[in-house]
């Protein structure tokens, strides 16, 4: 089989991972940068090119290319579907999973509980956006981009607010689950089963518990609930692997975010389990299935 993955960094735990699980399995693979792409539409036909020569034929492109996903890699993914290739995940799932709001709509209409959330695109909105999700101290995010800030006050979430919208930036705005105490559960889902769980805890002082923030990964039990959770969010996202983080609250869990490219070098450490391979398996067998 012959993979490609869509990434700006080789060196990623997850792309050097995938890699070498792909290699061992006899598969070839290679990493290119979606931004040294040019897309052809010449009448019905649909064509790449990769540095100034026309792609190399491949049987499954994988994007790996986090939370912020541009237009343009979009656009490179939607291309490669439309000329019959198979993409995991597919861009309809990438599109939906990249924008916090769009999912935090998705998976509320849809009966999964979620933090109370706010949207206000004019600062004048600010104030009553705040005591929507309950007051400050309140979480602030980019929709469609990595970025979470916490603002204890309002005057802070003001300030913080303020400064995105006069970089013509839209903000989330989401409750600060004090309870949590800087812990979420990041649940693996592969082809609709959840593989994994563990748990992440921000370091001292800080609220975020990404692994690459400073948080620290222990292995956690991947209960029922979590794991139907994290289920329904990728399905409702059409996403085939995907990390669904949950956030543990007095009204239960809440599913937080997703992400269409995680990370699972914690999972790896701290489960034991060779995550890179369920993955290549999983697109394995996927390639199957489109013969």
């Amino acid at each position: 089989m012959r993979i490609v993955i869509l990434c700006r960094d080789a060196n990623l735990h997850g792309v050097r991972r995938i890699r070498e699980a792909a290699e061992e399995r006899k598969h070839t693979v290679r990493v290119l940068d979606p931004y040294r792409f040019l897309l052809k539409v010449c009448g019905r036909s649909l064509s790449a090119e990769f540095d100034g020569k026309p792609l190399e034929a491949a049987d499954v492109f994988m994007p790996r290319l986090g939370a912020g996903i541009s237009e343009h890699s979009l656009a490179l993914c939607r291309h490669l579907e439309a000329a019959g290739h198979l993409v995991v995940n597919p861009p309809g799932a990438l599109e939906i999973a990249r924008d916090k709001l769009r999912t935090v709509q998705l998976f509320s209409r849809n009966g999964l509980p979620v933090p109370r959330s706010a949207f206000a695109p004019d600062p004048d909105y600010l104030a009553r956006a705040l005591k929507a999700v309950g007051g400050a101290p309140v979480i602030l995010k980019l929709p469609r981009a990595a970025g979470v800030m916490l603002a204890r006050g309002a005057a802070e979430a003001q300030a913080i607010a303020d400064t995105m919208w006069n970089l013509e930036r839209d903000i989330l705005i989401q409750e600060y689950v004090e309870e949590a105490r800087g812990r979420d559960l990041r649940v693996l889902v592969i082809g609709g089963q959840a593989i994994a769980a563990v748990r992440r805890s921000a370091r001292r002082g800080a609220f975020r518990s990404n692994l690459h923030q400073g948080g620290k990964v222990s292995r956690a039990r991947l209960t029922r609930e979590a794991a139907e959770l994290a289920v329904r969010a990728a399905a409702l996202c059409g996403l085939e692997i995907a990390g669904v983080d949950l956030l543990a609250s007095r009204r239960g869990l809440l599913v937080l975010e997703i992400n269409a490219a995680p990370g699972f070098e914690g999972i790896e450490n701290a489960e034991g389990k060779n995550i890179a391979a369920l993955i290549v398996a999983y697109i394995e067998k996927r390639f199957s299935e489109t013969k």
